[in-house]
């Protein structure tokens, strides 16, 4: 018998299932896609080491975290304030489901969330039934709007209200004599940021920049030419040795989250990148510190939970 159900095995997600870990509950994480870490991934290509999404991050030197999962000589300084993985973010995914010998259910999507007694039964598409004493939501609200139409209305309908916007990531790596003098401003360009870097292993050799950047979505640009729409932008004329692009989607709003949240039944705990109170500090920032507390916080709310459940 399972004491919680992750759904979601993204970075919130795959922290809640750290902090559990430690925590000794038996807990079981379903993820729909066949990999964990969500819009996070890292793709080596021509000596280039790309992120699809988060790239840059504030400093995290004294997260506790980094020693356990065996991150500490990760970090590479980007500027005064950030930083970024030697081998691309998606170690850090990698480092976190090593850590995990919990059960895990790869390429499931979830039907619908009940209630039998004082458990929750996680209905699947394949057929399968599950049930936990707990239940930790880490998708996007227009999933989590869909999971909870039946047990909790008023919550799904205020999640469906949520707006998004599509946002291309895009990663491109060049010969530095391709490059002009100096690399323009993000907000001259259109571009929401504007990143690079030059550190042994993210590139060929210190010859080579790897450019991360960002850009509004447009129905009229397929995305194949959303790398040589970039590069001409940035004014560089020879085609990318290496380049990765991939849309994402960012909310723009959730209307009053603390409602949401008290629109729950107890025992489900709503968390994610959509979710969280703040926006980065600065453009092209990706809050992984925030998401991995919002993550552990979640594993001790449903431990705080389960432990007064059993007293009644």
């Amino acid at each position: 018998m399972r004491d919680v159900v992750v759904i979601g095995g993204g970075l919130t997600g795959l922290s809640a299932c750290f902090q559990l870990e430690k925590s000794n509950l038996r807990y079981t994480v379903i993820e729909l896609k066949r990999r964990f870490g969500g819009s996070i991934r890292s793709a080596s290509e021509n000596g280039f080491i790309m992120d699809s999404s988060a790239f840059a991050f504030s400093s995290l030197a004294d997260e506790p975290w980094l020693p356990e999962l065996g991150l500490t000589d990760q970090l590479l300084p980007l500027s005064a304030d950030a930083f970024i993985f030697r081998s691309g973010t998606e170690s850090l995914i990698r480092a976190l489901a090593a850590k995990l010998p919990g059960g895990r259910l790869m390429r499931m999507a979830l039907s619908s969330i009940g209630r039998h007694r004082r458990r929750f039964t996680i209905c699947l598409e394949n057929g399968l039934m599950y049930d936990a004493g707990a239940l930790i939501l880490a998708v996007p609200a227009r999933y989590a709007a869909r999971m909870l139409y039946n047990l909790a209305p008023a919550a799904a309908k205020r999640l469906a209200n949520c707006q998004y916007e599509s946002i291309w990531q895009v990663a491109l790596g060049f010969h530095k004599r391709d490059l002009p003098r100096s690399l323009p401003a993000a907000n001259n360009l259109g571009f929401s940021y504007l990143l690079s870097t030059d550190y042994l292993g993210r590139v060929p050799d210190r010859d080579h920049l790897l450019i991360q950047l960002a850009l509004p979505a447009r129905a009229d640009i397929p995305p194949a030419d959303i790398s040589r729409l970039a590069a001409d932008r940035l004014g560089i004329a020879a085609p990318p040795i290496a380049s990765r692009a991939q849309v994402t989607c960012a909310p723009l709003s959730i209307d009053d989250l603390r409602l949401i949240r008290a629109l729950l039944p107890d025992g489900i705990i709503l968390v994610g990148s959509d979710y969280l109170p703040e926006p980065p500090a600065q453009p092209g920032l990706a809050r992984l510190a925030q998401r991995m507390e919002a993550g552990r916080g979640a594993a001790r709310e449903a431990l705080q939970f389960l432990k007064a459940n059993r007293r009644q």
